[in-house]
C-alpha cells in the first residue's frame, strides 16, 4: 500500500479477482478423470473444511485434502509445507 508503483502493478489484478468473484456462475459437468489435491487453512473463515471437500464430488480420481495451520493467507504463513506437500502431490501423480 505504501509503494505508488507496485499499487499501480497489483491494483488491476486484485480487481479482476473480485470481478470474476462476484460474476462467476458455477454450471454443473462431468467430474474430472484427473486427481484433485485441495489445501486450506485450519483456521480460515472464507474456505472451510467443508467447503474444500466439496472438491471431492468433481472428479473421477483420487482426491486429497490436506489443511494447514492458519487462515486464509495459510499460503504464506505455511508456505515451506505447502510447497513440499504440492511437491510430494505433483510426484506421487507422475510416476
Amino acid at each position: 500500500m505504501q509503494s505508488r508503483d507496485l499499487m499501480e502493478m497489483y491494483l488491476p489484478i486484485l480487481r479482476a479477482d473480485f470481478s470474476i468473484d462476484e460474476t462467476y456462475i458455477y454450471y454443473e459437468d462431468d467430474p474430472l478423470g484427473c486427481p484433485i489435491t485441495a489445501f486450506g487453512g485450519s483456521e480460515d473463515k472464507e474456505a472451510n473444511r467443508e467447503e474444500l471437500d466439496a472438491w471431492r464430488q468433481h472428479t473421477l480420481g483420487p482426491f486429497t485434502l490436506q489443511m494447514f495451520q492458519g487462515d486464509h493467507f495459510f499460503l504464506k504463513s505455511s508456505q515451506s509445507l505447502l510447497l513440499h506437500s504440492i511437491s510430494r502431490a505433483l510426484a506421487r501423480h507422475l510416476k
